[in-house]
């Protein structure tokens, strides 16, 4: 009884207790997001079934979705997403690629970092919708308005966080690859793009979901076509639960993009330490 005691006693080994709080993890978090999704929707109807909610302003949840499933099925709205969805895609590809390109070369440069931040700090902070009636004048309601638009709007994001990027360097780490003797290019590649990556990638995220702001903004208060102009239509011809099912889906959109974009960059950036321990990674 003691050698079979002592033979099955030793288990040091076990891993798949490890995998399984990894995997329940994994699942607890989209379960959790869709109990609160589920909760939110059914207080939403509930409440404006009993009309606590004034029914003239704010629909049914069930209306709003029938409303949905018969939108979808049209080639208005289909047209409507298209439309919208070209600007947000242009306008974000340019001013994502300048706000890179303009944040690296501040960012390596001390010089032109102490001579653009403190106007770059001032531009941020110039709301969208002060000079979108500039670009109105100038282009029309026009693809080429809003592309702009969005542009000037997701150019500052991208090229802050790239800034932040490149001169968050460890002093350390820059200092063993100059006695490694690396020159610029091997360096930059080597040293600069890794510690700059996460913030890159921060900076597009909140880019994308920008740009599709922008240019709902830019549609439902200049004219531009899209699904915000139907959502302003919508409203000028009083047809309340087609205004909120048109909320509804730039809200759907809005989350494919950014799940979308985080999905590539976990992918993209598996390698690096910061989501290696988002997965549970060693």
């Amino acid at each position: 009884m003691t050698s079979w005691s002592g033979t099955l006693r030793p288990r040091r080994s076990a891993p798949r207790p490890q995998l399984v709080g990894l995997s329940s993890r994994k699942v607890r978090g989209p379960v959790l997001g869709a109990l609160g999704l589920g909760i939110a929707l059914a207080l939403w109807q509930l409440l404006a079934a009993t009309r606590v909610l004034d029914p003239q302003a704010i629909p049914t949840m069930v209306s709003t979705f029938r409303t949905i499933g018969d939108s979808i099925q049209t080639r208005h709205l289909w047209v409507g997403v298209g439309q919208t969805l070209e600007a947000t895609a242009i306008g974000f590809a340019i001013g994502s690629a300048l706000g890179i390109v303009a944040g690296t070369i501040i960012g390596l440069n001390r010089f032109a970092y102490a001579s653009c931040f403190l106007l770059i700090e001032f531009c941020k902070t110039i709301p969208i919708i002060a000079v979108l009636p500039l670009f109105v004048l100038l282009f029309g309601t026009t693809l080429k308005m809003k592309v702009l638009a969005i542009i000037f709007g997701g150019f500052f994001p991208t090229v802050i966080q790239t800034i932040y990027g490149v001169r968050s360097v460890d002093p350390v780490v820059g200092d063993t690859a100059t006695i490694f003797g690396l020159g610029r290019v091997r360096r930059f590649l080597m040293v600069t793009v890794p510690s700059a990556a996460p913030y890159l990638a921060t900076g597009l995220r909140l880019g994308a979901t920008g740009a599709l702001l922008i240019d709902i903004v830019a549609e439902i208060t200049a004219g531009g076509s899209g699904i915000g102009l139907q959502v302003l239509q919508a409203q000028a011809a009083g047809d309340v639960a087609y205004t909120y099912a048109l909320l509804v889906i730039i809200g759907c959109i809005g989350m494919l993009i950014v799940l979308g974009i985080t999905a590539l960059e976990r992918r993209l950036l598996s390698w690096h330490e910061v989501y290696r321990h988002q997965a549970g990674q060693p």
